[in-house]
């Protein structure tokens, strides 16, 4: 989605909020952050953008930044003493290609089923 982070996760809340069942599911937001690698050199506006998000040098090739990523869970369940998520949202600045291709791994393992018995 285009726009700022934070109307963007408001946006996301906010369709979450619709298909929620309250019957069934807990609603929460939760908010970390996530290292990301960049390549160097970095074009001005890398730099402009990236420099909000605790940007460092890892080597001479590479930076690294943490960009805040929100996990909006609406479509869950508690299976004995283990909290399961069937389906989320999550929401984070884009970086680039292997980040994103990381965010959605992300979404993948959390809505997957571990440590099932067959």
């Amino acid at each position: 989605m285009e726009g700022s982070l934070k109307e963007t996760v408001r946006s996301v809340v906010l369709k979450a909020l619709a298909a929620w069942n309250m019957d069934v599911s807990d609603f929460m937001v939760m908010r970390d952050k996530y290292a990301a690698a960049v390549k160097l050199p970095l074009t001005k506006e890398q730099y402009e953008e990236y420099s909000g998000y605790e940007l460092r040098r890892v080597s001479s090739s590479e930076a690294e930044v943490k960009v805040p990523i929100y996990i909006v869970s609406f479509d869950n369940e508690w299976r004995g003493d283990d909290y399961m998520d069937k389906e989320v949202f999550v929401v984070a600045p884009y970086v680039n290609e292997a980040q994103l291709e990381e965010m959605k791994e992300l979404a993948s393992n959390a809505t997957s089923e571990h440590g099932e018995e067959d």
